[in-house]
């Protein structure tokens, strides 16, 4: 094979690789930036993917909601850092870079799944001011009703 036919076909592979990763980043990432758009942050995953088939194990009821709410509130410190109604504006949170995340983002409830959401809470995440929360400020079972109380804060006009 002469070196012309080796050049070309280098240049196939890398053109074709670009192409393909310009696709996939495209695909996480949109161009577009207008408000019904994910933000580059959160279409990155902060957890292992394994974290994403796990299960919530506490059963969705009213008052489930309403002790994570008192969770959230009180002994987990939530609102903190995510503010009294989840937006990220809490007193903690608004020196911190990057923001704490917004939990009435729709768009983070369509793209977390509860395993996810308890992997953070149990492990923190780097990079940002979350850190690990079980066991230091709640059981796991308090963390999953959390969970259950974050998914109540989802700003349904936005879905």
């Amino acid at each position: 094979m002469n070196q012309g036919r080796i050049f070309l076909i280098l240049f196939i592979l890398i053109a074709g690789f670009a192409f393909v990763m310009h696709l996939f980043t495209n695909a996480i990432a949109p161009p577009e930036s207008d408000s019904t758009v994910t933000s580059f942050d959160m279409s990155r995953p902060r957890a292992p993917s394994e974290a994403r088939k796990i299960k919530n194990p506490v059963h969705l009821s009213r008052e489930v909601v309403e002790s994570g709410d008192l969770l959230y509130h009180g002994k987990g410190n939530c609102n903190i850092c995510h503010g009294e109604e989840g937006k990220g504006d809490g007193p903690s949170g608004v020196l911190q870079s990057p923001k704490p995340r917004d939990l009435t983002d729709p768009n983070f409830h369509m793209l977390r799944s509860d395993g996810e959401i308890f992997w953070s809470i149990k492990n923190g995440v780097s990079g940002t001011g979350m850190f690990s929360y079980v066991p230091r400020m709640i059981s796991e079972e308090e963390a999953w009703k959390v969970i259950h109380y974050i998914r109540s804060l989802k700003n349904e006009r936005d879905s």
